[in-house]
């Protein structure tokens, strides 16, 4: 069952785990949170629906100023994110995300229906975005995209538990041996306590690169004497692959007054390699270098585990990116193809019933209207798919389009089917003007209007209203009629790819018309919704900027 619709900034949760409760060490870690921002409910109940049986914490957000109050409380895995939302769009979000420290690493799939030119891409890319996707949305291809990173933000939340117990544990470690120093600082008083009491790996060297002077610290972390230590250059030691650097380094700090700090891997007497992050202070007018130095094994570690995750990240992404242009690919060929054999098919059962129907009997003659009914059926599906997959790629010029002429083009091309249905249309003239893709503007009149004529009942001449009025800085176009109505619970199902209410028989069509009209509006950047109750018509409306 499909969970319903929550508030602004809702939490849906699959479990009892209050997310704001820390990850105790050595527990698995909690389920990840995704954020769904889009001004739109029904895309985003589409897109719970979609990750819920991911099993993690969704949070769903209207706006991008309520995404990022959701980004001060909470770490997210991934952010999928609208382009096209009101006051701030997705892009400005995005920027908005990436300047916060806590979220400039924050995964961010934009999702969108707006544009896939080159440039638009490049520009959400250039935002942060780890990847683009365009409505509709594959369900699977959604799901593995949000799971990988879900993963690896688990996998990234369990390093970090581990950094943290490492961390309790090295400071425990610290605060027992504090409490041994502390009963042998009487009896070593007269020693150099600094040196000898130390935690950490502390040394004094020559500008010749010797040791002179170093703690015990030394030895017990790299297995070596203090006095093997000092019986060569410290350099000898060093990873031959970090020698040069550390040369480098070791020469300017010589060169210069203030100190320095470096890392490199530094060798143990069992022949393993140990990283250490130095901290170079040197004393010219002595020729003495004084070093504080600690093992920073664990944590360079840490780091190589992540640059691996981000490895096999950005290789899963240009994975899923090459299966989104094969899907596009096949969509558009698949509709472009078929469409001529389905042709034929056609024009070979009219030819064999206009020339040949007096040499078939009934049974005959019914079965051959009957594939020629369906060829022409399956051409008209194949050609709107195919107007579906056009929307879908290259970029919509936008430009100032009359929309009172765009309405007497449709209303002319239709004009013997509105006789047919002895059908008034009335248009509130004027209704002003729009930037919007002619042809894309006069598809979505087409669409709108054929349905009204449709959807009526069998004794009823249609009545189609069309006006325009002007709502938060947009203009809003209304498409009314006094047909069958729709019920609430299917105004959002109407606008998806194949969703029909009624049978074929009954009222004939593709079941694409209006997931057309609304991928055409999503393209120019509009909105559209509907108003509707069973026997009391349906009232369409779409918005976009008047020109």
């Amino acid at each position: 069952m499909t969970p319903n619709l929550l508030t602004t900034g809702s939490r849906i949760r699959f479990d009892n785990t209050d997310s704001s409760t820390t990850t105790k060490p050595g527990a698995l870690p909690r389920k990840a949170d995704i954020l769904l921002v889009d001004d739109r409910a029904d895309k985003l109940l589409a897109l719970e629906a979609i990750l819920s049986s991911l099993g993690q914490n969704i949070i769903k957000v209207r706006s991008g100023k309520e995404a990022l109050r959701q980004l001060l409380q909470n770490d997210f895995a991934v952010i999928l994110l609208d382009v096209s939302m009101p006051c701030m769009d997705g892009f400005e979000t995005a920027s908005l995300i990436r300047k916060r420290s806590s979220s400039e690493h924050t995964p961010i799939i934009f999702i969108t229906s707006i544009n896939n030119s080159e440039n638009h891409v490049a520009k959400g890319y250039s935002f942060g975005a780890v990847d683009y996707m365009l409505t509709p949305i594959v369900p699977d291809v959604l799901r593995a995209k949000v799971a990988v990173f879900v993963e690896l933000h688990k996998k990234s939340e369990l390093i970090k538990q581990q950094a943290e117990e490492l961390r309790r544990m090295e400071q425990a470690k610290h605060e027992r041996q504090m409490a041994a120093v502390e009963d042998r600082l009487e009896a070593e008083t007269k020693r150099n306590r600094f040196f000898t009491l130390s935690l950490d790996l502390l040394a004094i060297a020559s500008f010749d690169d010797f040791f002179i002077q170093l703690n015990p610290v030394w030895e017990a972390t790299l297995g070596f004497t203090v006095d093997e230590l000092r019986s060569k250059s410290l350099l000898e030691f060093v990873h031959p692959e970090d020698r040069t650097a550390t040369a480098e380094q070791l020469t300017m700090v010589k060169m210069g007054s203030a100190p320095a700090y470096f890392e490199n891997r530094y060798r143990c007497k069992d022949g393993s390699f140990r990283w250490l992050g130095w901290t170079a202070a040197p004393f010219p007018a002595e020729q003495l270098v004084y070093i504080f130095a600690r093992d920073i094994t664990a944590r360079r570690s840490a780091e190589t585990e992540i640059k691996t995750l981000n490895g096999e990240l950005e290789r899963r992404i240009n994975d899923l990116t090459e299966m989104n242009r094969e899907l596009e690919a096949f969509g558009y060929s698949i509709s472009h193809d078929l469409r001529a054999p389905l042709r034929s098919i056609r024009s070979f059962a009219q030819f064999l019933r206009e020339h040949m129907g007096t040499n078939l009997d009934g049974e005959g003659f019914d079965y051959l209207q009957r594939v020629e009914s369906a060829a022409k059926y399956m051409d008209l599906l194949l050609l709107d798919l195919l107007q579906y997959s056009r929307l879908n790629g290259g970029e919509l010029e936008l430009v100032p389009v009359d929309l009172d002429a765009a309405v007497r083009d449709v209303i002319t091309s239709i004009e013997r089917e509105v006789e047919d249905r002895k059908a008034t249309i009335r248009v509130a003239s004027p209704l002003g003007s729009v930037n919007a893709h002619p042809a894309t503007m006069r598809q979505v009149f087409y669409n709108l209007i054929s349905n009204a004529l449709k959807f009526m009942p069998p004794s009823q001449p249609p009545i189609i209203q069309i006006s325009a009025e002007r709502q938060n800085g947009l203009l809003r176009i209304w498409v009314r009629d006094n047909g069958i109505g729709i019920a609430p619970q299917y105004h959002h199902k109407i606008f998806g790819l194949f969703q029909r209410l009624h049978s074929h028989e009954a009222y004939p069509g593709t079941g694409i018309g209006l997931a057309l009209v609304r991928k055409g509006i999503d393209r120019m950047g509009g909105k559209i919704g509907v108003q509707s109750e069973p026997e009391k018509g349906a009232h369409f409306w779409f918005e976009l900027r008047p020109a």
